[in-house]
């Protein structure tokens, strides 16, 4: 099986979408982690993209600032064993906004 993952990276990277593949799977983690973290949350609090290494997650409110920010060295740990110790190195806090 890993090999086909090589095979699928390998590929990807030809076509310049490897990052965004891989921001992808970051951005995918994260919110799995939140999912656990905050269930019933998902219009609350939620991974929104991964560029240079910072993780941007988007909260509803003070509160879920708060949350999210007593618990992003713990999400970084867990992205960091999914996707690599060098996935997302910093985890920026921004407010949602509402329509």
């Amino acid at each position: 099986m890993d090999q086909l993952g090589d095979l699928i990276t390998k590929r990807l990277n030809q076509h310049k979408l490897g990052e965004s593949a891989s921001a992808a799977r970051v951005i995918h983690h994260a919110n799995l982690f939140l999912r656990r973290r905050f269930p019933d949350s998902e219009e609350e609090v939620r991974a929104l993209r991964l560029k240079d290494g910072i993780l941007t997650v988007g909260v509803s409110g003070a509160v879920w600032n708060q949350e999210l920010w007593a618990c992003q060295a713990e999400m970084l740990s867990e992205i960091g064993k999914e996707c690599g110790p060098k996935a997302a190195i910093k985890i920026s806090i921004k407010g949602l906004t509402t329509n």
